[in-house]
């Protein structure tokens, strides 16, 4: 088991830095803005931006920087370390098994013989991806949906299967990609393709 004298602790500052740097790496093209803050009990990273990279595409660069995990089902966070990497990146190298097991434990050994022991300064880190034009977008997402899907009821209260046109077409607009039609956005969520 690995013990706190191997684990180096970072402030959420530098936590945030390094946060930037993956940012800068794997989206060149995305203003980000990165901001850190210090509250009682801990602290957060909050990254916002306009448009660009999915949030899910982001999420999956910068969630590595977590000091710790929350389990939902019983309403409690966990600490946790990771191995920062020599490029910059991080991956989780400790977890405890939370209470009941909701989130199991984790351990994993150095994935490169660079790697370092860290205990990151943010908690948590959130991702807030803000869209331009959004109501004009869900206006066009929900028009292609009802013009190409077999809804039922009267719009605004129609549905395609179980879910709310609006509700879809909401999600189209949070969740396109920058490089993807909008026939392609609608067929990747609507339509499961």
């Amino acid at each position: 088991m690995i013990t706190e004298t191997q684990t180096r602790y970072l402030t959420v500052a530098e936590t945030a830095k390094l946060v930037r740097q993956a940012l800068a790496k794997h989206f060149p093209d995305t203003k980000f803005s990165v901001r850190s803050k210090s509250y009682s009990g801990g602290a957060s990273i909050d990254i916002s931006w306009t448009d660009g990279e999915r949030a899910k595409v982001v999420e999956a660069v910068v969630k590595g920087f977590e000091g710790r995990s929350f389990d939902g089902m019983n309403d409690l966070a966990t600490c946790q370390d990771s191995w920062l990497l020599p490029n910059g990146e991080a991956d989780l190298a400790y977890r405890p098994e939370s209470y009941g097991g909701s989130i199991p434990g984790f351990v994993s050994d150095a994935p490169h013989p660079d790697a370092e022991m860290v205990h990151f300064g943010a908690n948590y880190v959130f991702c807030n991806r803000h869209i331009t034009n959004f109501e004009e977008r869900e206006q066009r997402a929900a028009a292609h949906i009802r013009q190409y899907c077999r809804c039922e009821g009267e719009p605004p209260a129609d549905r395609f299967g179980n879910q709310w046109v609006d509700s879809l077409a909401r999600q189209m607009v949070w969740d396109f990609d920058t490089n993807e039609t909008l026939e392609q956005t609608f067929e990747r969520i609507v339509l499961n393709r």
